[in-house]
């Protein structure tokens, strides 16, 4: 009986030292592994700071290439008093000459059944100027006030695309006649998709934040003084040395300049500036406006050497 205690304890003994030893084992295992862990982690984290920013572009170029379908051309010469968004001006036209396809009216064939289109576009003035990107943004509408980024239409924002709906008048070949739009003249246009009511609708009730519809900016109040009504029938007399493109009527050319004046295309500097003057180009011609409070006062319709400028510098 003592033999047999004597060999229990000996046997239990062995495999508790045995397990011991395993433990060890197993614990250096591990600490090799964590440590070979440890160095391909900074491997990785070295590589992907020795990766330039070029080299990342190269990679996006390569993989997601983007070329414009055609060049759009329209009453808003520039930026400054371009409609923030579509619809805001009817009078608003413009003319989209498709030349993706060697016959690219034939990508163009039953698209006048449609009477309204989505434009999808590059805010390429934006590109121009190489603003930093951040993740929030300040809306005109919020006075300063910051949301984030994807909560606006802001072109501050990756990849710089923008999506418009405008109205389709007309269709000529290879050429689209379009209105009630928002881009600057010149904008590159990537892609055109049908507007489709049935599908383009949500079935259920949409929602917006309060800003949208409530934004904390006073009304303006758009008046025109004499002179500047007496410009705007001289714009068609035909003493302009450049004649209107795309605005037809002297009532149209009014209603135009009302539409993008009650909109106020100021920024929110400029209105922090109080009552500055400001002007802006539409169609061939310069509209003066002169600020008194919340009354926006069109002084001048004239052609300046600025815009003359513009129009001769793209042949227009």
């Amino acid at each position: 009986k003592q033999w047999y205690q004597r060999r229990v304890a000996i046997t239990t003994g062995g495999a508790i030292c045995q397990l011991q030893k395993e433990c060890v084992n197993l614990k250096t295992a591990f600490q090799n592994f964590y440590q070979e862990f440890e160095r391909t982690l900074l491997n990785i984290q070295s590589e992907i700071q020795s990766t330039t920013k070029a080299d990342k572009e190269k990679v996006c170029d390569e993989v997601y290439r983007i070329q414009p379908i055609g060049i759009f051309h329209s009453c808003f010469l520039t930026k400054n008093g371009t409609p923030r968004q579509p619809s805001l001006c009817k009078y608003a036209r413009g003319t989209l000459k498709v030349t993706y396809f060697l016959n690219s009216f034939y990508s163009l064939v039953d698209i006048e059944s449609y009477s309204h289109l989505w434009i999808l576009f590059i805010f390429h003035k934006d590109l121009e100027k190489d603003h930093k990107l951040r993740s929030k943004v300040a809306p005109p509408r919020l006075n300063g006030a910051k949301v984030g980024v994807y909560s606006t239409r802001s072109p501050h924002r990756p990849n710089r695309l923008g999506l418009s709906l405008v109205k389709l008048d007309k269709v000529e070949a290879d050429t689209l006649y379009l209105s009630g739009l928002d881009l600057v003249d010149g904008t590159p246009v990537v892609d055109i998709k049908p507007y489709i009511s049935d599908y383009d609708i949500p079935p259920e009730p949409s929602s917006h934040p309060r800003w949208i519809n409530a934004p904390p900016t006073s009304r303006v109040t758009v008046e025109f003084t004499e002179a500047a009504l007496t410009d705007i029938t001289t714009v068609f007399s035909g003493a302009h040395q450049h004649k209107m493109r795309f605005i037809r009527s002297e009532g149209e050319l009014k209603q135009s300049i009302t539409d993008i004046i009650e909109a106020d295309p100021r920024s929110v500097y400029r209105k922090r500036q109080g009552n500055v003057e400001f002007s802006f180009p539409l169609d061939t011609i310069d509209v003066y406006v002169k600020v008194s409070d919340s009354t926006l006062i069109v002084t001048g319709v004239k052609q300046s050497e600025y815009v003359k400028m513009l129009l001769d510098k793209q042949n227009l």
